[in-house]
């Protein structure tokens, strides 16, 4: 079920490449340059720089968890010696390579289920926005940060981002309506998934991983700041 999900979820974003990449991506314009779409990612970057970077191990290599088009990823490489940037759409990585043609800027393709193509300990931070809340099975996201864990340095740091609004009877009746009714980013595979801020919390120390700081718990925009033990 969890492949069916993950597999469903990939054809809407394939589809999003092709349709307007930069409105599902950031999708408060509609009317992008491709010159602003970049640069709004800039104050992202900035923010969780100051935020994470007093618990920094170093600035050699950090991972970006659905990276689209390479909107902040491009600004994490002015602060890292190399960034990797994983998106689960093919056809989003294609375009980011075209976009984005900086020496220390690798963008490859993702299942969308784990981070198995990295090795252990080799980050030293790892970020994630807009990616956790459309992931149906909490299973999965559980995978995903002991995975994310496994990836980071002793002492590194990740900043991810979740939907932890409260629970609302009439989006989840919403919800229930066929896809075609639907605007395509409501849709199965794509939709947002809400958790609840306790549950976060707990699974990242459930899966090593210790909470610093948060942001906007009970928001759709609820960041952890969380780090990998230095021993």
């Amino acid at each position: 079920m969890a492949e069916e999900r993950t597999d469903g979820m990939q054809a809407h974003w394939e589809q999003f490449a092709d349709d307007d990449p930069m409105w599902y991506i950031a999708t408060w314009n509609r009317d992008w340059t491709v010159e602003d779409f970049f640069a709004s990612g800039k104050a992202m970057v900035d923010r969780m720089m100051a935020w994470a970077e007093p618990l920094l191990p170093g600035r050699d290599r950090m991972l970006e968890i659905g990276c689209g088009l390479g909107r902040t990823s491009v600004h994490f490489a002015d602060r890292f010696a190399r960034v990797d940037a994983i998106d689960i759409s093919e056809k989003m990585i294609r375009q980011a390579r075209s976009l984005n043609t900086r020496d220390n800027l690798r963008f490859a393709p993702a299942s969308g289920r784990d981070l198995s193509e990295f090795e252990d300990s080799v980050f030293d931070m790892v970020y994630s926005f807009m990616v956790f809340q459309h992931i149906p099975d909490a299973a999965v996201i559980e995978t995903y940060l002991s995975e994310v864990c496994r990836i980071l340095k002793p002492g590194g740091v990740a900043t991810l981002q979740f939907d932890t609004r409260p629970q609302n009877p009439l989006v989840e009746l919403y919800k229930r309506l066929p896809d075609p009714l639907l605007p395509r980013n409501h849709r199965r595979f794509i939709r947002r998934y809400r958790r609840r801020p306790e549950w976060v919390r707990v699974a990242f120390e459930r899966h090593g991983l210790t909470v610093r700081d948060e942001a906007g718990a009970g928001t759709e925009e609820h960041f952890i700041l969380a780090q990998k033990p230095a021993v």
